[in-house]
This record gives structure tokens, C-alpha cells and sequence, in this order.
């Protein structure tokens, strides 16, 4: 727990700085750049060392730094963060203008993280907020900033990819099935070629749980595949990757499918966070049923969520949050049941809580950033495109085909200077292409 009067007192001692009205200013030899409110200037801890020897360090939502930079281009931050059920999130705002948020993702090493647009040529004042305060008894979440500095975008490649898998229930059901390793393989052999920054999973990534847990073992292997080249990647969760779901297929047991939907401990077991590879945040602490990632490519900001089958009222309210606070981020929602067969919204929330098209209603169609929408669970694949209350496109996708012969992925191909998209299906176990899915869409209106 923290007693932020004594903290700050006993940091005070250490460095040898004045702390007043809750600023503090250190006493090095090059001094900090950074002025603190309700926070501090404290020794650095990070790599490399600042010329200075120090770090701000912010642990609050009303602790903030400030500093005036000289230059043109886009504000970069350098800093650490500390990891609790989660990584810190900063906000910049720029001569009184709010630019965007960046999270921090390493707790050891000051990466420099780029936020905004780039500013014209002039002196700058800079401010920047902690905004995702959080602890508890194990963990304190918090921010350390080492330098602000004005960085020149250099030549963005504007053309990249992300993957998202089908169904694979039918692939895990005896080791001597190859295909969704080999899926995986070639995923990661084509990296490069692909430009290939994200991978999701639109769920049953298994088929039912037995006592020695086999088919999640598979699966586990499949994925190593990505993690070994550090490919990040999510995955949805379907009722197939749930204890509703016994042998063969049927109800584990008919009398508790509601209660057992909520069942994912065997599947938190085998996949985590920390596999997942760019998470930052999840709606229940040590579990991925419901969690975000992001990352940056052609230039934007994208913010991947996974959620429930059938979401929970409260799971929804979530995400409602999670996008709202993110409005930089061109979000890609990604959920085991959505469309059908024919492209249409389904109606039924079945044995989960709320329906696709409550989801809909309440978050897909509520958010200008939310862009595009994966699902499974029925039907073999289709597409459909819709107006969201700000005038918005968004465009889902299903992709299913429970395959016995091959491994389709499908492939989402995006260049963010032209603001458009292509996506195919292939499956590289037999080289098979499904050209029939083939589409291309321009007009995007992608958030930057």
C-alpha cells in the first residue's frame, strides 16, 4: 500500500531535492527537464541512464509532468513502467491540445514512444498525465518518465497485414494432425513478405476438454510458432473452449451450461497473457476471455478486443470503457458469435447472457474508432458492412469453415495511405486458395 506523504518525504532525502505544493525539481548537475505535480523526481532505475541521473516518477490519476520542448515533429516519451494487472497508460497533451495516449510496456528499458501528430517548428510546452492508476495488495502500477523530446517521423511503410484464424476445433483432435502448426509455421516463414503485425483467433480453438487436456496441448504448440518470432496475438473464446462443451461435442452438462460458458479455467491455463504478447488490460485479473492489445503499423494506432461468447452486461460495459479511452485507437473487435452464414447480425444470446445483436446495439455501432468485427462459430465465412451512430463504416467478417482437409487463415491486408483494404482466404497445408471470399473495400475512414 502506498502512504504517498511519506513516500514522497523519504524520496525527498534520497535525492536531495525540494518538494513544495507536491512539485519537485532535482538538484543534479543537468538537472530533470521535467517539473512533477504529485509526483516525483527520483533516481533513475531504467536503461539507458538520462543525462540527468533521474526519473519522474507518476503514481497517481491527478499526477502529471511538465516540460517545454524546442523543435518540429511528433512529442516522443521515453520511459518505464511498473506492471500491476496491467501496464501504465500516459496522455499527452501538446500547447493545451490533447495529442493521444501511449502505454508503456517494458519496466526495465526507457523505449521511446512516439504520441500524436508531428507539431510545426517552436518552443512547446508539454504535458504529460498518468491516467490508469491502479493497485492492490501484491502490486502498484505506476510511471517513469526519463525525456520528452521532439522526434522527425521517418518514411512510414503504409501497407501491412494481420491474420485472423478460423475455427480449429477440427485440427487438435489427434497429434498426428499437422495442420494447425503448419498454419502457424507459415504464418511465420511469410512474416516478412506478409508484413504481418497481429494474429487473433475468432474461437474454438479446441474441440472439448478430456482428463489429460490433449487438444489444449496442440493448440499450445501451434502457437509457439508466433511466440518464438514474437508475433503477437489474441484469441477469442468459443463455447467449444469452455467446460459447457464435453465429448464429442454435446453438453458437458445440460443442467449447468450457463454456469459452465463461464468456465475457461483449463483455457487460462494454456494460453495467458504473457503468451498473448501485447495485452494491456483484461476484464478479470489472470484470465484472457476478455482482454485488449495493441500495437502500431502504417503509421496508426490499432487496439484489438476479444470478448466472451454471448458477453456478460457488465463485460460489455467494459469495453464500452476500454474504447471510449482509447479514441486514438482503430479498434478491431473480435468475438466467437456475431454474423451468420448470410452476413446477418445474430439474435440469440443461446446459453451465454447478451446476443450479438445487444452488442451491437450497445458498443459496435456506440464508437466512431471501432472499425471492424471477426466472428465464427457458424455458417463457413461471409462479410457485411454497417453505419454506426457516428456515420461510420464498420465491417465484420466471419470466417469458420470447421475444414477436415486444410488450414484456411484469412488474411487482412491494410494500407493506411490509401484507406483501404483487401482480404482472402488461404489454407497453406494444401496450398488452397478461396478466392470466393475475396474482397476489397476503400473509404475506411481510419482514425489517426
Amino acid at each position: 500500500m502506498r502512504i504517498k506523504g511519506l513516500r514522497s518525504a523519504m524520496i525527498a532525502v534520497v535525492v536531495g531535492m525540494a518538494v513544495a505544493g507536491g512539485a519537485g525539481v532535482a538538484s543534479a548537475d543537468t538537472p530533470s527537464q521535467f517539473t512533477v505535480t504529485d509526483g516525483a523526481i527520483r533516481p533513475a532505475t531504467g536503461t539507458p541512464v538520462p543525462a540527468s541521473g533521474t526519473q519522474a516518477s507518476l503514481w497517481g490519476n491527478s499526477s502529471y509532468a511538465t516540460t517545454t520542448i524546442d523543435g518540429s515533429g511528433r512529442v516522443a516519451v521515453g520511459a518505464i513502467g511498473d506492471n500491476c494487472e496491467g501496464w501504465p497508460t500516459i496522455r499527452v497533451t501538446v500547447d493545451g491540445k490533447v495529442v493521444g495516449t501511449s502505454t508503456i510496456v517494458s519496466a526495465t528499458s526507457y523505449g521511446t514512444y512516439p504520441v500524436g501528430t508531428a507539431v510545426g517548428a517552436g518552443r512547446h510546452d508539454v504535458k504529460i498525465e498518468f491516467i490508469n492508476d491502479f493497485r492492490s495488495a501484491a502490486c502498484d502500477r505506476n510511471v517513469h518518465l526519463a525525456y520528452a523530446r521532439m522526434e522527425t517521423p521517418a518514411t512510414v511503410d503504409t501497407k501491412f497485414s494481420f491474420a485472423v484464424m478460423p475455427d480449429t476445433q477440427q485440427e487438435v483432435l489427434n497429434a498426428s494432425d499437422t495442420r494447425f502448426r503448419n498454419r502457424t509455421d507459415w504464418l511465420v516463414s511469410n512474416k516478412s513478405a506478409l508484413d504481418l503485425r497481429f494474429v487473433t483467433h475468432s474461437g474454438d480453438v479446441v474441440n472439448w476438454d478430456t482428463p489429460d487436456h490433449s487438444q489444449y496441448a496442440i493448440a499450445q504448440n501451434a502457437m509457439r510458432a508466433l511466440e518464438a518470432a514474437k508475433v503477437p496475438y489474441s484469441m477469442a473464446l468459443g463455447n467449444h473452449d469452455t467446460q459447457a462443451t464435453g465429448v464429442g461435442g454435446s453438453a458437458r452438462d445440460p443442467a449447468r451450461t450457463r454456469e459452465l460458458v463461464r468456465d475457461t479455467t483449463v483455457f487460462n491455463r494454456y494460453f495467458t497473457a504473457a503468451q498473448y504478447g501485447a495485452v494491456k488490460g483484461q476484464f478479470e485479473a489472470g484470465k484472457v476471455d476478455n482482454s485488449f492489445s495493441t500495437y502500431e503499423a502504417g503509421g496508426v494506432q490499432w487496439l484489438v478486443m476479444t470478448l466472451e461468447l454471448w458477453p456478460r452486461t457488465e463485460v460489455v460495459n467494459w469495453a464500452k470503457n476500454v474504447v471510449a479511452a482509447n479514441p486514438h485507437h482503430n479498434v478491431v473487435v473480435v468475438t466467437h458469435d456475431y454474423i451468420d452464414g448470410n452476413g446477418n447480425i445474430e439474435q440469440s444470446g443461446s446459453y451465454g447472457a447478451n446476443s450479438p445483436q445487444y452488442l451491437f446495439d450497445n458498443l459496435i455501432k456506440q464508437y466512431a474508432n471501432i472499425k471492424f468485427v471477426f466472428s465464427g462459430h457458424v455458417g463457413v465465412a461471409g462479410s457485411r458492412v454497417d453505419t454506426g451512430v457516428h456515420g461510420n463504416k464498420i465491417y465484420s467478417f466471419l470466417q469458420t469453415f470447421h475444414s477436415n482437409t486444410t488450414n484456411p487463415v484469412r488474411l487482412v491486408e491494410i494500407d493506411t495511405k490509401a484507406d483501404s483494404l483487401r482480404t482472402w482466404v488461404y489454407g497453406p497445408y494444401n496450398n488452397q486458395s478461396f478466392t470466393e471470399y475475396d474482397r476489397s473495400l476503400a473509404g475506411l475512414g481510419l482514425v489517426r
